[in-house]
Formats: C-alpha cells, sequence, structure tokens
C-alpha cells in the first residue's frame, strides 16, 4: 500500500494498484472496463499484453494503423454509429517497445473527448526516461488528467518487479474487485515492493533527475553516432520515422530520422538468421544487443533492438557503433 501511494504521488494520479506484473495489469483491466458489444481500439504495434487483453475481454476489437489519428478517428465514428451507448475504449502505448516511437498523444486525447471515449496508455517503456523525475510522457506533455488509465511496469527502469494501473479512485475501486489477475494472485514479495518504493524515490530525488538527463546526453550521442553510420543494407531508426514515410533505402531513411524519441534503437536487418548472427558477432566482441524477431515483430522485419542506459559510458557506445559499421562492412 506504501507503494501505491507512492506511484500515485509520483504519477500525480488520485490512487494507483500494483499487480504481480506488466502482463497482469494488462490481463485484468481490460476485461474489467470493457466486455461484449463494448469496442476497443488498439494501435497496430501495442504489446502483446494489451492484444490478448483486449480478446480475452470478449468486446469487439479493431486495429487502427500505427500512430494513424484519422483512422482512429474513422474507427472511432464507426464505434459510435454501430455500438450507441457502448463503452469504447483506446488503447496504445506511449512509448511503443520495438521502434522506440513515440505515441501521437495530444490528438488521441482531442479524440476521446470528442467521442466520449476512455485512454488507456501504457507508459511501460516512457518511465524512468521521459518526463520531468521521469514520470512518462502523459506527464511531460501535461496530458495526466485527460488519460483515464495509465499502466506501467516497475520491471524496466525501475529495475525491480510488477506492474501498476493509476488512475482514479474509482477506477482502482472498481479493479480491486473486478480485475481477475488481481484478486486471484499472490501479490508482489515485500522486498520488490520496497525496492520499487526506493526507486520512486530516487526518481523524485534531484541525484534521480541529474541521471535521468545524463541518460538523455547518452541518448543523442547514439542517435548522433548512428546517424553517422553507413550499414548498408541494414535500417537504422525504424521507429523514428515520420508515419507513411518510405523505408526503402538508408540514406533515405537517414535523410528523416529526426530528434531522439526514446532509449531504443532499432537496427532493422530484416532475415531473421542474419539478425540471430549479428547478435552473436556483436556478442562475441562483448555487446548484448539482443535480436528481436518473428511472432514479436512481423516477419522479414528483425532487428537488433538497441537499449540505452545512464551506466553506459561514452567510450562504450562508440565502441558498439564501430562494431556495427565493421560488421555491416563485411556482410
Amino acid at each position: 500500500m506504501r507503494l501505491e501511494r507512492a506511484l500515485a504521488e509520483w504519477k500525480g494520479t488520485e490512487a494507483a494498484l500494483c499487480f504481480s506484473s506488466g502482463y497482469a495489469a494488462a490481463l485484468g483491466t481490460i476485461p474489467a472496463l470493457v466486455s461484449k458489444s463494448d469496442v476497443v481500439l488498439l494501435d497496430k504495434l501495442c504489446h502483446a499484453s494489451l492484444i490478448d487483453a483486449a480478446k480475452l475481454s470478449g468486446a469487439i476489437l479493431r486495429v487502427f494503423p500505427h500512430k494513424q489519428s484519422a483512422q482512429t478517428g474513422d474507427h472511432l465514428e464507426w464505434a459510435r454509429r454501430e455500438h450507441p451507448g457502448k463503452r469504447v475504449l483506446i488503447v496504445t502505448e506511449s512509448v511503443f517497445s520495438m521502434d522506440g516511437d513515440r505515441a501521437p498523444l495530444h490528438e488521441l486525447v482531442e479524440l476521446k473527448k470528442r467521442f466520449d471515449a476512455l485512454l488507456m496508455l501504457d507508459e511501460a517503456h516512457a518511465v524512468g526516461v521521459i518526463g520531468l523525475h521521469g514520470r512518462g510522457l502523459a506527464a511531460e506533455e501535461n496530458l495526466s488528467d485527460d488519460v483515464d488509465v495509465q499502466m506501467g511496469t516497475m520491471s524496466k527502469a525501475l529495475g525491480a518487479s510488477g506492474g501498476y494501473i493509476c488512475g482514479s479512485h474509482d477506477l482502482i475501486e472498481w479493479l480491486i474487485n473486478r480485475a481477475r489477475s488481481f484478486i486471484y494472485s499472490t501479490a508482489s514479495p515485500p522486498a520488490i515492493a520496497a525496492a520499487a518504493s526506493a526507486a520512486i524515490d530516487f526518481l523524485s530525488s534531484q541525484e534521480g533527475e541529474e541521471r535521468r538527463l545524463l541518460l538523455w546526453k547518452r541518448i543523442q550521442l547514439m542517435q548522433e553516432l548512428l546517424q553517422s553510420l553507413d550499414v548498408g543494407r541494414w535500417t537504422l531508426g525504424v521507429g523514428r520515422l515520420d508515419a507513411g514515410s518510405k523505408r526503402s533505402t538508408p540514406n533515405a531513411q537517414r535523410s528523416t530520422l529526426k530528434a531522439p524519441t526514446s532509449a531504443i534503437f532499432p537496427l532493422l536487418v530484416g532475415d531473421e538468421q542474419a539478425a540471430l548472427d549479428l547478435a552473436a558477432a556483436l556478442k562475441s566482441e562483448g555487446f548484448l544487443v539482443p535480436a528481436i524477431r518473428y511472432p514479436t515483430v512481423a516477419k522479414a522485419s528483425a532487428r537488433l533492438r538497441i537499449t540505452v542506459t545512464a551506466s553506459h559510458e561514452e567510450d562504450q557506445i562508440r565502441a558498439l557503433c564501430e562494431a556495427i559499421k565493421r560488421l555491416s562492412a563485411a556482410s
């Protein structure tokens, strides 16, 4: 309960509820909010836990193209026309886990208000990284009060384990009584809760904010170095392309790279075995860069997922980029 109070204060919400994992938080929350004849709208690149939860709810499921607000609006018009009086829930991540790009949160908030929908935001890869004291994208964009359900995990930047939901007192009271993955599951061990609480205390401190700003210096360096690389047939910064941009040539993509959006940098390889081979080659040189492949990402879009932390030294980041460049030339 002390952890939940700390989470609510940190995220600027009325209340919070802890789950044993982020997956459990999604699986308990969405079916508690919607059911048969209600409608769930999901960004195409939402995490598997959100997709599974939407399917489990029994609600009508519609998927909108990644970050395409116009199509989201079309789906909302359809939902209000074909299912009047039913609950409509929009679900998105704030930072998408495999591409590292951000959701168009202002546009989604405008749509949810216009069509009287609910908005659920998964902040798993934003907390600890984005916003003052790492409170996430909703806080950075001053939209916390407009997001009905803020979901997150304590197993990323917080360095602990478990998931959470932040929102209104009514929402949390409802989940306590209706979220099956909360009711019928064991709570996290006290030591884990204490560790997560300590992480929140640290992030809320001046020292924690200095650590977060150091992280962004490392992120900026990685972005600059990756932009300068010639990696042949591989593709850099998939998630940093504008919506609808062409994904044909590395040079074209390099010209469309924007300012860094998160600590996640995808290196698109395409072939699954080639991605595994590249990850193995980097590992042999001392770099742990996981290969991500189907079904986590679409077929023929296997990639290496580079994740920057504040503990990475500048020399380590430069050495990784040099290794990628050298392996690209040899491929």
